[in-house]
């Protein structure tokens, strides 16, 4: 009976160190596949892309635009919009802040508008709000 404890007890501790390995090759695996994915270095990063006039159609007049311009220097301006007036803007990793004033309506006041950036490229600029609302904007001219 000594020998048939031993037989199984040397055989349940040869399962349990094969799954512990196949949980640390798999790991290990998971580690080396992430690190393998190189980095592109030439990727303008979203504060060197962000810097421009960036608009959209108004709705219900298709032909006409309306956004903001982000200047590099951090000032800000509103495109086509005669009420709310942008002042500035700031980049913090993925969320915009954009600082306006409303002019010219019933109740005026500061605001900070802040919005993650869900997608930047060279020509398109797609923002949401905290409520996962998404506005798309193209660079202008």
């Amino acid at each position: 009976m000594t020998t048939k404890t031993s037989i199984a007890a040397a055989f349940v501790l040869a399962l349990t160190s094969m799954a512990c390995n196949t949980g640390q090759e798999k790991k290990s695996e998971s580690v080396d596949s992430t690190q393998a994915i190189p980095a592109n270095e030439n990727k303008p990063s979203p504060g060197e892309i962000l810097p421009g006039k960036w608009v959209q159609p108004i709705s219900g007049q298709d032909t006409a635009m309306q956004g903001f311009q982000l200047n590099a220097d951090g000032t800000a301006a509103s495109v086509n919009m005669h009420t709310l007036i942008y002042d500035k803007w700031e980049l913090k990793g993925d969320t915009l802040l954009m600082w306006n004033h409303t002019e010219g309506v019933k109740t005026t006041g500061a605001y900070v508008d802040t919005v993650i950036i869900r997608q930047i490229t060279d020509s398109t600029l797609v923002l949401a709000r905290k409520d996962n609302f998404e506005m798309s904007y193209t660079r202008g001219k």
